[in-house]
């Protein structure tokens, strides 16, 4: 299958699992871990997750390949007092949200997402599989647990082939 036929269509106005998306259209599906560790926040992190700095923080960062071709680099950070003992689960070929609620009880409510196209960095051309000078779809922001309070719980950011996710916003008239 040719890699820009590969995509997830993503609603703008409702938060949905990626994993659950791909699995939906009966693609394969394997996320490889590159890192899953316990960190100090630096500033920027504190900025985004309005936390102290140096608050221990849990860091994810997988490659996402569906039919067998890398299509994303996904980093997420959240204060670790929320999901201690995170690191210990198998993270690899799992719906990271559906486990965040079966283990944790932690449902995401809404996110709020800035969209970049970038250039690759060396790091994301190497994991993409990219070659030259080329650019990525940078998709970062945060997400929020709590459909009242609007309680702040992960600082994301996903470097993807930018045909990997498409993006549509339906409005009712």
């Amino acid at each position: 299958m040719d890699k820009d036929n590969i995509y997830v269509l993503r609603d703008i106005d409702c938060f949905m699992s990626v994993t659950e998306a791909i699995r939906e259209q009966g693609l394969t599906l394997e996320n490889r871990i590159i890192e899953k560790k316990v960190i100090e926040s630096n500033y920027y992190l504190s900025k985004q997750l309005n936390v102290p700095l140096a608050t221990k923080l849990f860091y994810l960062c997988r490659v996402r390949y569906v039919e067998g071709i890398a299509q994303s680099i996904e980093k997420t950070y959240i204060e670790y007092s929320k999901v201690e003992g995170l690191e210990e689960y198998d993270l690899g070929n799992t719906s990271f949200y559906g486990l965040l609620l079966k283990e944790y009880g932690i449902q995401v409510y809404e996110t709020q997402e800035e969209l970049l196209l970038v250039e690759a960095k060396r790091e994301e051309k190497r994991l993409l599989g990219l070659e030259g000078k080329c650019e990525i779809l940078l998709n970062r922001g945060t997400s929020y647990v709590s459909k009242n309070d609007h309680e702040l719980f992960e600082y994301f950011e996903m470097s993807s082939l930018p045909s990997f996710y498409r993006y549509r916003s339906v409005s009712e008239i």
